[in-house]
């Protein structure tokens, strides 16, 4: 019995032993000196809020947590929109949609959007003006203090009349017109508009100012063009400006050369041939296929007029013309420009192109709107500004010998036309001698 008591205790000794050992090495530090414990770090931040969609003027509260569960809400700092708050409410006041974000110990939070709306309490009614000439249309727009526009979504409606069936309204009364609108239960405040008597105005016609030569090659492009143009329309005046030598033995030689250095300054010519429409806009190339430029020109109403009346008597001219202003008339200048001009001129014309038949020359072509004489200024006498009032009518007449270069007296015809301080011709009319023309207008 005493040798098994002896073995019990060995065992238990050498048991003993080994735990303490192994409890030993457990604890002991890696080969690099430090603990092999893992404790957890700070990574990021996680944001909320109580509303993520709120109307304006209520309160958001935020709240920022940490990976490692720490409320750090009192720590952060915030940004709505980009811009930092302070503490961790903010007040709404705008609509729209915000991004909200926070920053923590250089780490940055994730982001959350709040989107603000307006509560409808009004709706607006409108137009872009409160006065209106007779004849005109009216478009009204209809906006919700939230800033939404509900225009197709109301109805609009003439006090103590009929609802519209849109939001366009056709003046065809003059005096004053009142409106409201009305959405849903809400209805706007009450809209008036004055419908004016319609102003004065006048058919509108477009100049053409045909650079060109009896030697550019080029140039029957443009006529041909012109006699595009003229099929289609009435509306359109011609000016042939031809430019070239005055010496016979010149490559370049124009019987018909007319001196418009300065208006080739002014629009600052690149070549021949160059067609400027109302003086101020290119006709583009290649003409031909650009008559709708031309005759798109023509087609809002002008408010100046203008009535040509030239008579001859034996070798001398007599010109009376006259311009009307029109009640919306708002140029700070107005020029009057008249030339001579003469149709019928027959000469040779050089072709680079397929019109006319494609021959290199043109023999005995018929060149017409010939500019032969200018008896203003090349960019216009100055009207007196107190001549521009509504209705008010400015004439002047010129009498004068007929300019030596005409080889026709028949074939004169006299164009008139008004420009602006920018040199853009707001209308223009050509006359034959002989006739007496009124006003064309609306």
């Amino acid at each position: 019995m005493s040798f098994v008591k002896y073995f019990l205790v060995y065992i238990i000794s050498i048991l003993s032993i080994s735990a303490v050992f192994l409890n030993s090495c457990s604890s002991d530090d890696n080969a690099n000196g430090e603990s092999s414990t893992n404790e957890p770090v700070l990574e990021t931040i996680l944001i909320s809020s109580d509303f993520v969609s709120i109307e304006s003027g209520n309160t958001v509260t935020f709240s920022a947590v940490t990976n490692l569960g720490t409320d750090v809400t009192d720590e952060v700092v915030f940004s709505v929109g980009g811009t930092i708050i302070s503490g961790n409410t903010y007040v709404f006041q705008q609509q729209g949609s915000f991004v909200v974000t926070a920053i923590y110990n250089n780490i940055t939070s994730n982001s959350i959007v709040i989107n603000v709306t307006v509560l409808l309490t009004s709706i607006n009614l409108s137009s872009n003006s409160q006065s209106y000439f007779l004849g005109d249309l009216v478009e009204f727009s209809v906006i919700g203090n939230d800033g939404i526009d509900l225009t197709d979504q109301s109805t609009i409606s003439i006090v103590g009349d009929s609802d519209l069936s849109s939001n366009i309204y056709a003046t065809s009364a003059e005096g004053m017109f009142s409106f409201v609108a009305t959405y849903q239960d809400f209805t706007s405040a009450v809209y008036d508009i004055n419908v004016l008597p319609a102003p004065t105005r006048f058919n509108q016609n477009v100049l053409i100012e045909d650079y060109t030569g009896t030697w550019c090659g080029y140039c029957p492009r443009v006529s041909h063009a012109i006699d595009l143009v003229n099929q289609q329309t009435s509306e359109a005046v011609v000016v042939a400006i031809h430019r070239g030598s005055t010496d016979p033995n010149n490559s370049s030689y124009d019987p018909y050369n007319f001196s418009a250095g300065s208006l080739e300054d002014l629009i600052n010519l690149q070549g021949y041939p160059t067609a400027m429409l109302n003086r101020t806009t290119e006709w583009n190339y290649p003409e031909p296929n650009n008559v709708n430029q031309v005759i798109d020109l023509t087609s809002e109403p002008a408010d100046v007029g203008l009535a040509i009346s030239p008579s001859l008597d034996g070798f001398e001219m007599s010109i009376d013309v006259k311009v009307k202003f029109g009640g919306q008339f708002s140029d700070f200048e107005a020029n009057l420009v008249l030339y001579v001009l003469e149709d019928g001129l027959f000469f040779d014309q050089t072709n680079y192109t397929s019109y006319y038949g494609g021959s290199s020359v043109i023999s005995n072509f018929e060149h017409n709107h010939v500019l032969r004489a200018s008896l203003s200024n090349l960019r216009g006498d100055l009207i007196p500004e107190d001549e521009y009032s509504e209705d008010n009518v400015y004439q002047v007449n010129y009498t004068m010998a007929i300019p030596s270069n005409i080889s026709v007296n028949e074939n004169m015809t006299l164009v008139a036309f008004v420009t602006n301080e920018f040199n853009a011709a707001l209308n223009v009319r050509v006359a034959n001698f002989g006739e007496t023309q009124i006003f064309e207008e609306l």
